[in-house]
């Protein structure tokens, strides 16, 4: 799957896994759907991809990859 074609149904709300290239949406909803940034974030992603903002993308992953970590830690403290 083209990134491209990947990012557009993201974007759409299709959370669509690459398993070609084993690569997860931005936000990891297609592996975790309660994860999905909402549509003004996967907007902005997909400009900052087409246009090479890559300090937009790096920004916009990082929230991203919090999200799924403090998702990750409640359910650790659930846990103990």
């Amino acid at each position: 799957m083209l990134k491209l074609v990947q990012l557009a149904l993201w974007v759409e709300g299709q959370s669509v896994h690459d398993d070609e290239h084993e690569q997860c949406c931005p936000d990891f909803s297609c592996c975790k759907p309660h994860l999905q940034a909402p549509k003004d974030e996967r907007w902005a992603f997909l400009v900052a991809h087409m246009t090479e903002d890559y300090e937009t993308c790096d920004r916009l992953t990082i929230g991203f990859l919090e999200r799924a970590m403090d998702g990750y830690d409640a359910r650790k403290q659930q846990e103990e």
